[in-house]
């Protein structure tokens, strides 16, 4: 994410720096996965096992609740976009209405996408095989950065639309969310 005053970039999830988000630290989204070593695990103590286990529900749930408020603001965006779309068309006196509806299924997608992935944060809270956890994580990671620059492409300007990235890209987007769901509901094995 980028501040509209500084243009400083950032994490929307974890506030951090985005430059410390890339592929020589871990990953873009690293700061999705739970890491139970980010605590002190050698501590045995009651007290200690209940912190851990309340860190990792507050790792889960924030960013279920992140993704709730990004569904919430994806949504707003479909109310919007008839009015863009309305504009995109009367930049062009050739254009009809099905040329300009690209943009609606992009952030219908987009409300979808928000909605499974919210839901994601849950289903990995519960899993407990690890290496299954680790492959979900994977694809989970995989939809947020097919989602992010769907929403990216979708919000751009107008004048800076380009039709055909936005439709190729709600393709992938669309076609990679069905995919993991159905490995979910196929119950992850490879």
């Amino acid at each position: 994410m980028t501040c509209s005053k500084c243009r400083h970039e950032f994490c929307w999830i974890c506030m951090g720096d985005w430059a410390e988000h890339g592929s020589n630290t871990g990953g873009y989204y690293k700061c999705n996965k739970f890491d139970p070593n980010a605590s002190d695990g050698d501590d045995q103590s009651d007290a200690a096992k209940a912190k851990r286990e309340l860190d990792r529900y507050l790792h889960y749930y924030k960013r279920f609740h992140g993704h709730s408020q990004a569904q919430d603001f994806a949504r707003k965006s479909v109310r919007e976009t008839e009015a863009r779309m309305v504009l995109l068309q009367e930049q062009n006196s050739e254009t009809v209405w099905t040329d300009v509806e690209f943009l609606k299924a992009a952030n219908e997608l987009l409300v979808e996408c928000r909605r499974v992935l919210k839901y994601t944060y849950v289903h990995a809270y519960y899993l407990e095989d690890v290496g299954k956890r680790s492959r979900f994580e994977y694809h989970q990671e995989m939809l947020e950065r097919f989602t992010e620059t769907l929403s990216k492409l979708s919000e751009k300007p107008l004048k800076e639309m380009n039709r055909t990235e936005v439709v190729n890209q709600t393709r992938v987007v669309d076609r990679f969310m069905k995919n993991v769901l159905k490995y979910v509901e196929e119950g992850m094995e490879d």
